[in-house]
């Protein structure tokens, strides 16, 4: 009898009288995939060294769009632009953009080198953006760090034994 009970037991529980089935739904919004290209590269411009001064520092601000290249007094500093990047990416969203690899490398190619700090253009290495169209302008700058004592010649972050630097943006 108690088998009886637990078969009649199992066939009422089991029973497919109270089962429910529903739908499950999802979604997902694409966004375009982001890009940088870099449009121009920064540019010191001619820097003329005093060796008796010692280590001294070259800036460029990133006060908008503005150059402004704060020379030591003893230096003479001519010329000169801010380095632009532009992202392309999804209208009417924010991204932030940072920059990485806080100390790149000016080189000769010939074993000498300069330090060099990039900034983003308003001073944090970390901004966020809106596009309002597809394709957002990005400049920056920065501070080369020199000892005094470089010999005369053209630094740059691709010439052998230099380093650059990184610039990330995300959704």
């Amino acid at each position: 009898m108690f088998k009886l009970t637990l078969f009649i037991l199992g066939l009422i529980l089991g029973s497919s009288a109270y089962a429910a089935t529903g739908t499950g739904h999802a979604q997902a919004i694409l966004d375009t995939p982001l890009s940088v290209t870099s449009v121009s590269n920064i540019d010191f411009g001619t820097i003329a060294i005093d060796p008796a001064a010692g280590p001294q520092a070259v800036t460029m601000t990133c006060a908008g769009w503005v150059t402004n290249i704060s020379c030591p007094a003893t230096y003479v500093c001519s010329g000169g632009s801010l380095g632009m990047m532009e992202v392309t990416g999804a209208n009417g969203v924010s991204f932030t953009r940072s920059i990485s690899g806080s100390t790149a490398v000016l080189s000769d190619g010939k074993g000498n080198t300069i330090p060099f700090v990039p900034k983003t253009l308003n001073g944090p290495d970390v901004e966020t953006f809106y596009f309002e169209l597809p394709v957002v302008g990005m400049g920056y700058c920065g501070t080369l760090y020199l000892n005094g004592d470089e010999p005369a010649g053209a630094y740059n972050t691709t010439n052998a034994g230099g380093s650059g630097f990184t610039v990330t943006v995300n959704y």
